[in-house]
């Protein structure tokens, strides 16, 4: 703000300066062609002047004063006015012999007793041949429009710097008013308890943009509550699911140790602690997966993987524990689709749908696995003839620990198997389908991304332990 306006009263500055000169250089003008035309009148080479143009006080209120003299081409003084008092006004010597010769008047600048003044030096010649050796000099001090120049820069002195200040404070004021709903919301921000149930912004908002801040916000406060009870959440239900075999496998070491008891008892107890362990084992496993899938860490390592063979895999790893519980368990279609992905990972994925399939179906029933393209992907189904979902349980399907009336009669399962399925397709690209309904079944689908062309080989990577 300073700047500009320095450099505005600059430019005002020298603007008021050239008029003014301008000004003072166009009456020098004026009051020589007067004089020049008041000599002219004259037959002979005779000059004269009109004093009262010099000389009235009354001008000197509206004009400075103004000064004439008439000098001869060889520098001699002719005439001058009576407020000179005798003196002659200083006059350039090399001016005289040039004006002569060019017969154009010059304007001159000169000191005279202390002060700044300003000059014209006009040829009578232009009047006439007999004012050829003639040249008249009229002058005025520049002191009143050096007056008129200081007054103003002292004026505008004032005005840039009180101005300034003045715009220094405005303008600090507005910012700060600008400010204060951010400090506002920063203030409450700090103050926030993470501890409290509930984190919301009530800051007062002037403006829409600090409206929509915070709302914006509040609503990102939202999500990480949410996130916040869905940790709390999950951290008690998988502490309370470790905790209930730990219990198990305690209480089954206190009685085994109670007494003393036959190999054949020891081996028992074992074997059923061994059970409970590999139950413990899993749940960590899986508790590990969707760790690592909420920090990101899940990054699958895709390769071009046959449908049939991941399909035949799970199918044969599964057949004996479907035989054991009467369950029919039938692989459909894949042959020569193939698809882009970890297979370590869609395995595992697949296993814990027949999984929960053969477990919810009833003795005598039918698991069917089964895979077909349709528009760039394949679709792998798992469908059972189970006891199905009702509506109100299928939105909380994919819940950690989640396990609806037909898995919470079950006694097997911890409620992340349809988790880690919905995050391992997740990391894929996939999608999942759902269809389910009572009495009649379940299919749960996983639409994968197509590979364009099968592998040479054909196989299989490992799956990941």
């Amino acid at each position: 703000m300073l700047l500009v306006a320095l450099v505005g009263s600059a430019l005002g500055y020298n603007a008021l300066r050239r008029i003014l000169y301008e000004q003072l250089d166009r009456s020098l003008y004026r009051l020589a062609e007067i004089e020049a035309a008041g000599t002219a009148d004259s037959r002979d080479s005779s000059v004269h002047f009109h004093e009262e143009l010099f000389g009235a006080e009354s001008r000197r209120e509206v004009l400075p004063t103004r000064y004439a003299e008439v000098w001869s081409v060889d520098g001699e003084p002719v005439l001058r006015t009576a407020n000179l008092g005798g003196q002659d006004l200083p006059l350039p010597a090399d001016i005289l012999g040039r004006i002569a010769e060019s017969n154009v008047p010059e304007f001159v600048r000169f000191e005279w007793q202390g002060q700044s003044y300003r000059g014209l030096v006009y040829p009578l010649g232009l009047l006439g041949a007999q004012h050829k050796v003639h040249l008249m000099q009229i002058a005025a001090p520049t002191e009143p429009v050096d007056t008129v120049l200081s007054r103003f820069l002292r004026m505008l002195v004032l005005t840039v710097f009180s101005g300034t200040l003045l715009a220094w404070i405005l303008g600090w004021w507005l910012a700060g008013y600008a400010v204060r709903p951010v400090m506002q919301i920063i203030g409450q921000a700090e103050s926030l308890d993470m501890t409290g149930a509930e984190h919301r912004l009530t800051a007062a908002a002037d403006t829409d943009e600090m409206r929509r801040l915070v709302t914006v916000l509040n609503s990102m406060l939202g999500r990480i509550d949410a996130a916040f009870d869905n940790q709390r959440r999950f951290l008690a239900d998988a502490g309370h699911e470790i905790k209930t075999p730990l219990t198990i496998l305690r209480g089954d070491v206190e009685v085994a140790l109670r007494r003393d008891r036959s190999p054949e008892e020891y081996q028992a107890v074992l074997g059923q602690t061994l059970e409970d362990l590999k139950g413990v084992s899993s749940l960590a496993e899986d508790l590990i997966t969707l760790a690592r899938s909420d920090s990101g860490g899940l990054e699958p390592r895709p390769t071009e993987l046959p449908v049939q063979r991941l399909l035949t895999r799970v199918a044969d790893r599964y057949a004996g524990v479907a035989r054991q519980a009467g369950i029919d368990l039938v692989v459909q279609g894949g042959d020569g689709l193939v698809v882009l992905g970890d297979s370590g990972l869609l395995e595992r994925a697949l296993n814990n749908l027949v999984d929960n399939a053969i477990k919810y179906s009833r003795g005598g029933g039918r698991v069917t696995v089964s895979a077909n393209a349709a528009d760039g992907c394949v679709r792998i189904a798992v469908a059972d003839e189970g006891p199905g979902i009702s509506g109100e349980e299928r939105p909380r399907l994919f819940e950690r620990f989640y396990r609806g009336e037909t898995g919470r009669r079950a006694a097997r399962g911890s409620g992340l198997g349809l988790a880690i399925v919905s995050a391992i397709v997740d990391v894929h690209g996939g999608s999942i389908e759902f269809d389910s309904e009572l009495g009649r079944g379940t299919t749960v689908c996983l639409v994968l991304p197509e590979a364009r062309e099968r592998p040479a080989d054909g196989g299989l990577e490992e799956p990941a332990t």
